[in-house]
């Protein structure tokens, strides 16, 4: 959806509401959420009344924009220009909210996304796997052992989509449990020389690898697809000028999102995601 046609939406509370209510984000009340009837009414600040057991609830009841105090045109926004990956304090200054405001609206949105990608099937046939090191100091050592970064792993489905992980360390035993539950056995999966990926053969899967020290590829045996991706994401990790541990994962998630759905309407994903959220 376009951002003029968005912000004609936005602009009428009740139009709002209906968008979301079509987009499943809010519930369409039938019966009384408290006593089962179905004689219901529309009151002040358009809230749902039950004409039997006399109780009154917000048209926002029973959804992730419940506890949110903000208009449902200003969400709808603020979902927008997220989309368009606007900050949250230029996104707060647009919208005339405070910036705690939309900063935890957009982590809202980052943990939607992330608990989306965990109910994703497996990967499978030709696949590129590849490690990074990122943030943390950037002088002293860099790659692998690098001091005060986060080791973060990728595994990319060629045709297909990007998983995504921080994980503890590089270490073979945790590449290779997270190559068992995001990828199929029997794939066929390429890497460089690193010696943590040794045991893929053993699991099941086929393996060639790629001496980056002679060259980066070798017919179909290269990794630059993985490493197509570490661009994209470095490219945008650098405008947030360094992210706690703590939040990393659920913007290396975001990214992850981005990249799959790069060629389809964002928006649209978006809402699907925050719809799932809900069930």
């Amino acid at each position: 959806m376009k951002l003029s046609e968005l912000a004609a939406l936005a602009a009428d509370e009740q139009k709002a509401e209906a968008f979301l209510q079509s987009r499943g984000l809010l519930p369409r009340f039938t019966h009384c959420p408290y006593c089962k009837s179905e004689h219901l009414g529309r009151v002040r600040r358009r809230f749902y009344k039950c004409y039997r057991c006399r109780r009154e609830w917000s048209p926002r009841k029973g959804s992730l924009l419940e506890g949110l105090r903000l208009p449902l045109g200003k969400f709808l926004l603020a979902l927008k220009l997220f989309e368009l990956e606007v900050s949250a304090r230029r996104a707060a200054r647009e919208l005339g909210l405070a910036y705690n405001t939309v900063h935890r609206l957009f982590l809202l949105f980052r943990e939607r996304i992330y608990q989306s990608s965990s109910q994703e099937a497996q990967l499978s046939g030709e696949i590129e796997m590849d490690e990074r090191y990122v943030g943390g100091r950037r002088r002293g050592r860099r790659g692998r052992g690098a001091v005060g970064k986060l080791p973060v792993f990728g595994i990319l489905e060629r045709g297909g989509k990007v998983k995504v992980e921080v994980v503890p360390d590089v270490r073979a035993e945790t590449l290779l449990r997270e190559a068992i539950r995001k990828v199929r056995r029997g794939s066929l999966i390429y890497t460089d020389r690193f010696r943590s990926y040794d045991g893929l053969v053993c699991y099941g899967f086929r393996h060639e690898r790629i001496d980056h020290g002679q060259r980066f590829a070798n017919g179909k045996v290269y990794i630059n697809g993985i490493e197509g991706f570490w661009s994209y994401a470095k490219e945008r990790l650098l405008k947030y000028h360094g992210l706690s541990a703590l939040w990393f994962p659920l913007y290396l998630k975001e990214l992850e999102f981005r990249y799959n759905h790069r060629k389809e309407d964002l928006f649209e994903k978006l809402l699907e995601v925050l719809k799932g959220g809900m069930n």
